[in-house]
């Protein structure tokens, strides 16, 4: 049997009709989904400011320190090449002064040019000798006049040499012959204001030596041009020349009109460098402030009273 009717709401009905849905709470705030909207925009805001403050900005200024350090250390190495490209610009120019420098002192002498000097002199002597020696030995109509008159001489004068000393070979040679007379070298002084401009004091060593010979007029020439001819540079001072006196057993009569021997005297001066042309100078100490004077720019001056 079925049975039919119409549904009617009861009290219990409308109950359930007034009530609504039921949301928790916190902190005495209802959490509707409204709250709960901005509650998690505001969680956000501060998650995001607190990434933000504890994680980005560290590395951000990680970042500018680690940058900052970058272009210092740039910086540094920038400086060093232009200081090395600087370094050698400057190690040139002074191999350039140096190579000038030893080329200045090739000029002057070294502690052993005293003794080639003497034996360049008895060198350019000997040869002297040899080529008049020569000369007396052969017959004067089969001599050079070109050659004689190299030597100061002539067929008259030869002739009459050995008309006036017969036989006396050695005596007829003496009248013609070159001979170093004296050479005494002085101990060596260093060069001091007085004897040059003040920028030498004491770098230059002086030799000074005294030098006695006696030859013909020719061959003296020679012997004078040959010693400036020599390498390092070498003074002559003192030149003074006047007639040799006639050898044992001549007189003055007897060697009328015959060609002279020349006595000449004069001191060489050679200057020797005392430092290695190589090895590049100390640089001068710096001066001490005069007092009263106005400290040089960039100087900082001493403290009050010290």
């Amino acid at each position: 049997m079925t049975t039919t009717g119409d549904f009617l709401p009861g009290e219990d009905n409308q109950g359930l009709e007034q009530v609504g849905p039921t949301y928790p709470t916190a902190f005495g705030v209802e959490l509707t989904p409204k709250v709960q909207a901005i509650l998690l925009a505001v969680l956000g805001l501060l998650g995001a400011f607190a990434l933000y403050n504890f994680v980005v900005q560290p590395v951000r200024e990680q970042k500018a320190a680690l940058e900052a350090e970058v272009a210092q250390k740039q910086a540094q190495v920038d400086q060093q090449r232009a200081s090395l490209q600087d370094l050698a610009s400057l190690q040139a120019e002074l191999n350039t002064v140096l190579d000038q420098r030893v080329g200045v002192y090739s000029l002057l002498a070294d502690s052993q040019t005293v003794d080639t000097l003497l034996l360049d002199i008895n060198q350019q002597i000997q040869n002297s000798n040899a080529a008049i020696t020569d000369v007396l030995r052969a017959d004067p109509a089969r001599l050079d006049n070109a050659q004689l008159a190299a030597l100061g001489l002539n067929r008259e004068q030869i002739q009459r040499v050995r008309t006036t000393f017969p036989g006396d070979t050695q005596l007829q040679r003496q009248l013609y012959t070159s001979e170093l007379l004296r050479f005494n070298p002085s101990p060596p002084v260093i060069l001091a204001e007085e004897d040059g401009p003040a920028e030498l004091n004491g770098k230059l060593e002086r030799y000074t030596v005294d030098v006695s010979m006696q030859a013909l007029f020719p061959q003296t020439l020679s012997i004078m041009r040959n010693i400036e001819r020599l390498e390092p540079l070498i003074v002559i001072r003192d030149l003074q020349q006047s007639i040799a006196p006639p050898p044992e057993g001549a007189t003055e009569e007897q060697l009328l009109g015959i060609s002279r021997l020349l006595l000449t005297d004069f001191t060489l001066e050679v200057l020797v460098p005392i430092a290695d042309p190589t090895v590049p100078p100390e640089p001068p100490a710096p001066e001490a402030p005069v007092e009263g004077e106005a400290p040089v720019e960039g100087e900082v001056p001493p403290p009050e009273g010290g």
